[in-house]
């Protein structure tokens, strides 16, 4: 169980680094953390260490996901450029410090 959700942990802490800055509002990182670390501890209590399929599974369907839909509307996955376009897309996220860099 520790080994998966030290696996999990920095998995996330990774993946925040890079895409961390465009969760909006702000108070979603919290429950997002909750959540999966409640659910993947869960798992990994139920059925061992199969809770990995999850643990990595998930989040990088949300990167396969971010990538395909940034490709979709023509904004570069990485950078959220051009960022006019991307908060057009996303008007939640202008008013939580995103729009200011």
């Amino acid at each position: 169980m520790v080994f998966d959700l030290s696996v999990g942990l920095v998995l996330q802490v990774f993946l925040f680094a890079v895409f961390g800055r465009f969760i909006a509002p702000r108070w979603k990182v919290a429950g997002k953390a909750i959540f999966f670390f409640g659910i993947a501890a869960a798992l990994s209590w139920w059925v061992g260490h199969w809770s990995l399929l999850f643990i990595i599974g998930h989040p990088l369907l949300g990167v396969w996901g971010h990538i395909w839909w940034c490709r979709k509307h023509g904004i570069n996955w990485l950078t959220c450029q051009p960022r006019d376009r991307y908060l057009e897309l996303r008007p939640w996220a202008a008013g939580d410090g995103f729009a200011e860099g």
